[in-house]
């Protein structure tokens, strides 16, 4: 049985900015959100909220039970529901429910152990059934190349059944089908948008489904049997998981770099928490520092961060502490550094300042680059016990009101 078809669009995913941004807004104890001068758009009622990656958000109610409110810009467009998750789908939500959660955990995201009800942006549910597994196929992946009107339905029934259909969006009824019931599928973007290919079987008979797109609509449909055909792959194969077990080497002595003179000899790497630990925090690790590429260097009782093989300060040595955390990016390093009651975030894109934060009382944690649109950088800001406090951008305005 073949588990991933969702992440298999991931590669079709494009990136946007969009002119307005949305951010997670504190008033008191609770959250709501704000656009990006700070105004409230969504009211302040929920005990926690979570960022996703489309302009979208999971609103958290904790008491009297967990209930949870799927956000898209500054409109709830499911609210306090008992779904685990949501996933954005373009024209769509997913809301999803996690039927045994240990389970799941242990199997690489099978979604046996998932239940997933679709809905439009209206809150209105499309399928009057759940199902283990939904991938959407429409214009959302194509950028209006392949359907418009109409949208593709990849289901995997709880039955552990696959079919294939076409929902009339303006409608919300399925219009065709084009199978059903196969016992596995693997399915072909090589050519998508312009065309979509999808084996299945039926009767016992493999078979190949190949959908032409044009002008936003289906143009045709034709299928072939693979029994004879160079084009069958016994147990298909492509859109499956594969389970091995993992080969090490045998452990080898590694010859250790000598101690540079005035080296701080350990490194303090920040951490964030999961984010479903409530209330979120910072965790801090020591470990032993590598002189290899850099190292914490002191000098007159103030700390920087030296390259070892350009023999230069990356960050001068300026500081009472340096603390390595996530920059963000490929070829970008980042650092917490502290002054006195101090903090700021230090980024490095390439070994070249990107830029600083405002020195503030809080930590700042880097948590999105080019939040919404390039050149907006979004932090979580962590009080003094390390607990989260609320959201910032890069120049220190905090997200956040009495």
């Amino acid at each position: 049985m073949k588990y991933c078809l969702t992440y298999l669009l991931l590669l079709l995913t494009f990136t946007f900015y969009s002119s307005q941004i949305f951010v997670p807004y504190r008033k008191g104890d609770k959250f709501g959100i704000s656009d990006e001068s700070g105004k409230l758009v969504v009211p302040a009622q929920f005990d926690k909220i979570a960022v996703g990656y489309n302009n979208d958000f999971t609103g958290i109610k904790s008491s009297p039970t967990i209930k949870k409110s799927y956000i898209l810009k500054d409109r709830i467009i499911l609210k306090d529901t008992d779904f685990s998750y949501f996933e954005n789908e373009g024209q769509f939500v997913k809301g999803i429910t996690i039927k045994d959660k240990e389970s799941y955990k242990h199997s690489r995201g099978n979604p046996n152990y998932l239940s997933m009800n679709l809905y439009n942006l209206k809150g209105e549910q499309i399928l009057d059934r759940s199902y283990n597994n939904i991938v959407v196929i429409d214009e959302s992946e194509t950028k209006g190349m392949a359907l418009k009107e109409s949208v593709l339905l990849l289901l995997y029934s709880s039955e552990n059944n696959y079919g294939l259909y076409q929902l009339d969006k303006k409608q919300k009824k399925i219009i065709k089908t084009f199978f059903e019931n196969s016992n596995d599928v693997d399915t072909d973007y090589e050519k998508f948008p312009k065309t979509f290919s999808i084996t299945y079987d039926e009767n016992r008979t493999k078979k190949k489904l190949t959908i032409d797109f044009e002008n936003g609509k289906i143009k045709s449909s034709k299928t072939e049997d693979l029994t004879n055909s160079n084009d069958y792959r016994d147990g298909y194969g492509r859109s499956g998981y594969s389970s091995y077990e993992a080969t090490r080497m045998p452990d080898m002595e590694v010859e250790k770099s000598p101690v540079p003179e005035n080296s701080e000899g350990k490194i303090i790497r920040v951490r964030e928490s999961f984010e479903d630990k409530t209330p979120e925090e910072l965790s801090f690790e020591t470990t032993e520092a590598s002189y290899d590429y850099a190292y914490i260097k002191k000098e007159k009782n103030k700390f920087g961060y030296f390259l070892t093989k350009e023999n230069k300060y990356l960050i001068m040595p300026k500081y009472d502490k340096i603390m390595t955390a996530d920059g963000h990016g490929v070829f970008a390093s980042g650092f917490i550094v502290k002054n006195s009651e101090n903090y700021q975030y230090l980024v490095f894109m390439n070994k070249t300042q990107e830029f600083i934060t405002p020195e503030s009382k809080m930590i700042p944690y880097f948590f999105r680059r080019d939040y919404g649109k390039k050149g907006f950088q979004l932090f979580k800001m962590f009080d003094k016990d390390n607990k989260f406090f609320c959201y910032a951008d890069q120049n220190g305005k905090l997200y956040y009101s009495k």
